[in-house]
């Protein structure tokens, strides 16, 4: 059974300047979708533009059965989806209580339907 209790989700894509105004796009047309959902306690993108693109997303959740929920929803593959087609891998860290954990947590949650 989830703990109780705040917890976040931040993903960090270091891309290409041309890269990024895709992935920015996609970001901003799911940010509303995110704020709206049961259980957000916030949502948020940041960018540093340079030669390479920094974007930080960030999600947080009221409890971890609030973003387990997400990880399961169509909103999320569509985020999946775009983390899969950058050119480099971004950084996915998931903070749950009393721990840190990275992208196989999203993978366990979704085959544990």
């Amino acid at each position: 059974m989830p703990a109780t209790g705040p917890v976040s989700m931040s993903v960090i894509w270091r891309v290409p300047a041309d890269e990024s105004h895709g992935i920015i796009g996609a970001l901003q047309h799911l940010l509303p979708h995110t704020r709206a959902a049961p259980g957000c306690d916030g949502c948020q993108l940041t960018t540093e533009l340079g030669d390479l693109a920094v974007i930080r997303y960030f999600e947080k959740w009221k409890t971890e059965a609030d973003m387990q929920r997400q990880l399961r929803s169509e909103r999320f593959a569509a985020l999946a989806e775009l983390m899969e087609q950058a050119a480099e891998v971004p950084i996915v860290e998931f903070v749950l209580p009393g721990k840190i954990r990275q992208l196989d947590y999203a993978d366990e949650v979704r085959r544990l339907r």
